[in-house]
């Protein structure tokens, strides 16, 4: 169902150039999955209310991973009535995953793609 949910919103998203992803999106990205973010696809440009809980909601304040079917995982964050959930899907056939972050305005709404990317080892790991 996730799955489908993020399928649906990426065709039906804007997307502008990854180079237009914010700094407190890729910083996230990777203090939560503890991978290094290569973002591919912008879509939504953040309000300045969503880069400000992006920046100092601590780690600690995301959920823990969570399995959806055998190849996604998400991590959920909810402040207020805003949430935002980040989904990691790992491909079957080259182990690479990808990360997408989405943000509900309300409990109601439908997910809006904000960022995807590339997850990669971090530096370090790549060395053990």
């Amino acid at each position: 169902m996730v799955l489908s949910l993020l399928m649906g919103a990426s065709v039906s998203a804007q997307t502008k150039p990854a180079s237009s992803t914010s700094t407190p999106v890729v910083s996230v990205i990777e203090d939560v999955t503890g991978k290094h973010f290569q973002p591919d696809t912008a879509y939504a440009t953040l309000s300045n209310e969503d880069n400000d809980v992006l920046a100092k909601a601590p780690v600690a304040n995301w959920g823990l991973p969570q399995e959806s079917g055998k190849y996604i995982t998400y991590y959920n964050l909810i402040v207020g009535t805003r949430s935002y959930q980040l989904l990691v899907a790992k491909s079957p056939k080259d182990g690479q995953s990808t990360a997408t972050l989405l943000r509900f305005t309300n409990p109601k709404s439908k997910p809006e793609p904000i960022a995807r990317g590339i997850l990669t080892p971090k530096e370090n790991e790549k060395l053990k």
